[in-house]
Parts: C-alpha cells; structure tokens; sequence
C-alpha cells in the first residue's frame, strides 16, 4: 500500500492502481490525455517521504522527467509521497 500526501488530502492507493487512477478515484483534478507517458500533461513534482518510497513505471515514459518528477498516469508508487503544489513550489 502507498501513501500519497496531496496538498487538499491524502489518500492511500489501491494494489496495482496507478497515481492518475488514485488521484481521480478520491476527486482531485488533475489534467491529463495520453496516459501513456509521452505527452507529459500531468507530469508533477514529487518528495519521497521514506526511503522505501520509490515510483515505479507500468509503461516507460518518453517525457524527459527530472528526479523529483512523476507521470501519474503510468506510475505506481511504493511507500510514501509528497506531490507539491505547483503553485507552492
């Protein structure tokens, strides 16, 4: 089970269940299209909260990501995480 800390609430994802699919399940809106890695549309930023936390990928993403970077919408999250506001960076 992961731990996702988002900036309205904090919810834990669903065995399997990607990051977009968490999000949207629990009412946060996120902008997306593909959800297929290469677009890059919902690319957000990102703090491990521990250091089991890891983002793993369902598909490999073509966006350049940087280290502090997820696709939700192929990513699946073990652990721990903070999505940073973007507004609040």
């Amino acid at each position: 089970m992961a731990w996702i800390i988002h900036p309205n609430t904090h919810f834990y994802l669903h065995d399997n269940e990607t990051l977009l699919a968490g999000l949207r399940r629990v009412g946060v809106a996120v902008d997306f299209e593909c959800q297929q890695g290469y677009c890059g549309v919902c690319k957000q930023k990102f703090v491990k909260l521990n250091s089991e936390s890891c983002v793993q990928y369902t598909l490999t993403p073509l966006v350049m990501l940087t280290e502090d970077e997820l696709l939700p919408c192929c990513c699946q999250i073990k652990g721990a995480i903070k999505l940073l506001d973007p507004n609040n960076q």
